[in-house]
């Protein structure tokens, strides 16, 4: 179950990201912990991991991605996250607004804080943020 669910959300990530010239990739901090990629500065996704055997598994897609200062811009989204425990499979959304600075012209440095909701196997409020730096292609 958890191979074909994972497999699922993989599939339907790389189906709804169009080719784009403009992929960025990186970690971020926080909560969660792990990889980051960023396509056409409008399709994010993530993968995190724990010792706890927890996966955690995220994309958005930014609704707004606009000037906050120059360089900073700020962004509002929504996605969805699956979360892959040991014995449960959780499935929720997330509403992600952060901030991304061009430190250079290829170098991302971004911030966001994610309030979201568990809706399966149980419901309840979350809130997850995080530090990233994303180098871009």
């Amino acid at each position: 179950m958890k191979r074909f669910l994972l497999l699922t959300v993989l599939l339907t990530v790389l189906i709804l990201v169009p080719a784009t010239a403009d992929v960025g990739v990186g970690v971020i901090l926080g909560s969660p912990t792990g990889v980051s990629a960023l396509f056409g500065n409008r399709v994010a996704v993530a993968a995190a991991w724990n010792i706890d055997n927890l996966l955690h598994l995220h994309a958005d897609v930014w609704l707004l991605n606009r000037q906050l200062v120059d360089p900073v811009n700020w962004y509002l989204g929504v996605g969805g996250k699956v979360l892959l425990l040991s014995d449960d499979v959780n499935l929720g959304v997330r509403i992600p607004v952060g901030l991304q600075w061009y430190a250079l012209p290829r170098l991302e440095l971004f911030a966001e804080i994610v309030p979201g909701m568990q809706l399966f196997e149980k419901t309840a409020f979350d809130l997850d943020a995080g530090l990233g730096i994303r180098f871009h292609f």
